[in-house]
């Protein structure tokens, strides 16, 4: 019994403690036209890939007043991993590491950024879900989207 438990613990410590980043492929899901619109508020953001070891992404919001807000976005592989980099209104992207992923769902993080510090997608259905949270002046924030397939032109 003793040997049994002993060979067990030295195969859990040789074993990498980090799982291997899933292939391209298995972010497919991510890929297309979506979009939200509520209260007059239009959100709309279009992923394009897998190819290589990247997919592209564009995000535009206006909100009922007429101001809009942008960001590019891109999943690229590096290493053994998968990156997240967002790059809002244009500013220097900021990496956030793939830490989660699932059939429809994937999880980055950046711990040492305050807000966003985690960055969710999943698929519920035909929908794609986001949801980005962190800590804003020491209180745990979360803003979240559900999308529909479609553009902005879809909106009424």
């Amino acid at each position: 019994m003793r040997i049994s438990i002993a060979l067990f613990l030295a195969g859990a410590a040789a074993m990498p403690a980090v799982h291997a980043a899933p292939a391209a492929s298995e972010l497919s899901w991510l890929a297309g036209d979506w979009r939200q619109c509520r209260d007059g508020e239009v959100v709309e953001e279009r992923w394009l890939g897998p190819r290589g070891d990247i997919l592209l992404g564009a995000s535009l919001s206006t909100s009922g007043d007429g101001k809009a807000s942008w960001e590019h976005l891109r999943i690229a592989r590096d290493g053994d991993a998968w990156v997240y980099w967002a790059s809002p209104q244009g500013r220097t992207p900021v990496p956030f590491r793939l830490v989660e992923s699932a059939a429809g769902r994937a999880v980055f993080a950046n711990p040492e950024r305050a807000f966003p510090n985690r960055i969710s997608y999943w698929r519920d259905g035909a929908d794609l879900l986001a949801r980005i949270e962190g800590t804003v002046q020491e209180r745990a924030v979360a803003h979240e989207w559900r999308y529909s397939p479609g553009t902005a032109a879809d909106c009424r």
